[in-house]
C-alpha cells in the first residue's frame, strides 16, 4: 500500500490490522541506511505477534517501493525523517495512538530523534545499532562498503533486488555523505537530553560501524531510563545474527513498559 507524504509516495505495510482500534501503542519499524520493508523479513510480524500489538513498517523515501528521493542527502537527513516524514506518515494513516519505535542503524537514530521531538507520542523505543556520534569506525566501515560496490557484483545485485533502479543513487548518496567533512562533527547529544521515554539500546560487540561509545553516549545524555544490551559474537545485525535473544529482549522490554 502507498500513501502520499510531503509530496512523495511512501510504501507501507500494516501488521495485525485487527488490533489498530486498540488504545495500545502501535509498533513502528524503521530500517537502516540501505534497508527496506522486505529486508526485515519476518521479524516485524514476529515481534508484533509476541507483543499482541499492531504495527507498521515502511520504505523511506528513496528506498524499496517508495518514491525516489528528489534532493541529495545532507547531514540533516535523519533529522528530516524524524521531524517531517515520520510524523506526517503517522498523521496521514490516522495513527493517533502512542508508538513504540523499533529502529535499526539509521532507523534507530531516527527513532531517538522522533522521541526527542515528540516525547508525548512515544511509549518506549528500541534502538538497535544507532549512530548518535560519528566515530572513525563508522566512517571507515562505510568507506570499505563503498569500495566494494563496483568490485562486487553480488552486492549490487542484492541491493537491486530491493531497490530496483534507485539502487545506485541510494547507495552512492548515502556512502558519499558519510565521507564528507560535513558529517564529521554531527551528533545528536543535545537531542538525547530531551528523551524521556524508556530506551532499550542494543548493539553487537563486533559491530563494523560503531563501538560501545554509541551505547555509552545514549546512556550518558538521555534523560530516560536506558537498558544497554551489548551482545557478544554479533556484528551490525543483531535482529538476524542473534534473532531469538533479541526478540526475547524486545518482548520483555515492551511487556515491562506496557505494565508501568
Amino acid at each position: 500500500m502507498q500513501v502520499e507524504v510531503n509530496g512523495h509516495n511512501i510504501n507501507y505495510i500494516l501488521i495485525n490490522k485487527q488490533l489498530f482500534d486498540s488504545e495500545k501503542p502501535v509498533l513502528v519499524f524503521l530500517h537502516d541506511g540501505l534497508g527496506s520493508i522486505t529486508q526485515w523479513k519476518s521479524i516485524p510480524q514476529k515481534i508484533c505477534d509476541a507483543a499482541n500489538l499492531a504495527g507498521i513498517i515502511y520504505d523511506r523515501i528513496g528506498y524499496g517501493l517508495s518514491s525516489e528521493r528528489k534532493q541529495k542527502l545532507n547531514a540533516d537527513y535523519l533529522h528530516h525523517e524524524a521531524l517531517i516524514y515520520l510524523p506526517e506518515l503517522l498523521f496521514n494513516l490516522e495513527i493517533h495512538n502512542k508508538v513504540i519505535l523499533i529502529g535499526h542503524s539509521d532507523g534507530a537514530t531516527i527513532s531517538l530523534l522522533f522521541a526527542s521531538f515528540f516525547p508525548e507520542k512515544v511509549s518506549c523505543l528500541i534502538s538497535e545499532a544507532a549512530h548518535v556520534i560519528v566515530e572513525n569506525i563508522t566512517v571507515e566501515g562505510i568507506k570499505d562498503l563503498r569500495n566494494k560496490y563496483h568490485s562486487n557484483p553480488a552486492l549490487i545485485k542484492s541491493l537491486q533486488k530491493y531497490h530496483g533502479d534507485k539502487t545506485e543513487k541510494l547507495f552512492l548518496d548515502w556512502t558519499d555523505l558519510w565521507q564528507t567533512n560535513e558529517i564529521k562533527e554531527w551528533n545528536i547529544k543535545n537531542e538525547l537530553i530531551t528523551i524521556n521515554s524508556p530506551i532499550l539500546a542494543i548493539q553487537g560487540v563486533d559491530d563494523e560501524f560503531g563501538s560501545y561509545k554509541q551505547l555509552e553516549t545514549i546512556k550518558k545524555y538521555a534523560t530516560a531510563e536506558v537498558d544497554i544490551q551489548y551482545i557478544p559474537d554479533c556484528k551490525h545485525l543483531p535482529h538476524f545474527e542473534k534473532e531469538n535473544e533479541v526478540r526475547i529482549l524486545i518482548k520483555e522490554f515492551i511487556k515491562k513498559n506496557l505494565e508501568l
